[in-house]
């Protein structure tokens, strides 16, 4: 790349590094901004420099990213004894919880989400004793929903790491797709 000094370049870099941080950072959006960034450098500059197959990669790792959160919050609620009902309600609660809080509420995406899967799988427990789904179990059962929200939790943290991983390689295909 010749133009060093150009500014959409170096505004494109910029939201690229901060997309780096949004990746781990609950409320900054992350890879999709990787990808953003990317495709409005090339489109501002004819798709001559960063090319199609860059921008294929990279809106593939914008995907993974948006899926990996959903995915890890529902696997570690069931992993953590969440029942369907459970997991379902935390996978449903985590996609209101993102909207409303990045829409609505100002707490942003990502502690939506969080509150949003933890508010779920409860409400999806609560609603499968309610509907006899299962036996009465006192207080271990409030236990189980209590451990399985936990999960979700740790789901979080595995998506986060994902979501870090998918940061780093799309920064590294688009920087690459710059210099060399």
């Amino acid at each position: 790349m010749q133009a060093t000094s150009d500014p959409v370049l170096w505004l494109s870099l910029a939201a690229a590094l901060v997309g780096l941080v949004g990746s781990v950072v609950p409320g900054l959006p992350g890879v999709p901004l990787i990808f953003l960034s990317a495709l409005v450098y090339a489109y501002l500059t004819g798709f001559e420099v960063v090319g199609a197959p860059a921008l294929v990669l990279l809106g593939v790792f914008a995907a993974l990213a948006l899926a990996a959160d959903f995915v890890a919050t529902a696997y570690g609620a069931r992993r953590f004894g969440a029942s369907r009902w459970g997991t379902a309600g935390g996978a449903l609660g985590a996609l209101l919880g993102t909207l409303l809080g990045a829409l609505f509420l100002g707490v942003g995406a990502i502690p939506g989400l969080i509150l949003g899967a933890v508010a779920g799988v409860f409400a999806g427990e609560h609603l499968r004793r309610r509907r006899g789904g299962a036996p009465e179990e006192g207080r271990g059962g409030w236990r189980r929903t209590s451990r399985a929200a936990g999960g979700v939790l740790v789901g979080y943290v595995a998506g986060a790491v994902a979501q870090g991983l998918l940061a780093l390689l799309s920064l590294a295909v688009f920087v690459a797709a710059l210099f060399v």
